[in-house]
């Protein structure tokens, strides 16, 4: 990830759960909705991700209606905290491409 707020605001979460529930053991917080993503270069990201349903009202040929939901899963490639986007697009340079072949 491009930017670190994910562990921040765990760790705000954490210590705001262990002043509600201070009898308690074995606090734990995790932020969900955030997914492994394989990219072309075949690496592995950690992004923010949000499931999504849409639905209509379908026409049916001897009348009336059916409505049909989709599920899908939409992928941010921006940070939704603080906007950053996940992936810098980088270009290198020729002298740079050059050096790292040598």
């Amino acid at each position: 990830m491009a930017c670190s707020c994910k562990t921040s605001i765990e760790a705000k979460l954490l210590a705001r759960f262990k002043e509600q529930s201070p009898d308690a053991s074995k606090h734990e917080v995790e932020l969900t909705g955030y997914a492994l993503i394989l990219d072309d270069a075949m690496s592995m990201t950690l992004k923010g991700c949000m499931k999504i349903e849409a639905a209509a009202d379908h026409p049916l040929r001897k009348g009336g209606v059916k409505r049909k939901v989709q599920q899908q899963n939409m992928v941010f490639t921006f940070c939704p905290f603080c906007g950053v986007k996940y992936e810098a697009e980088t270009i290198a340079a020729p002298a740079e491409a050059a050096e790292v072949m040598a």
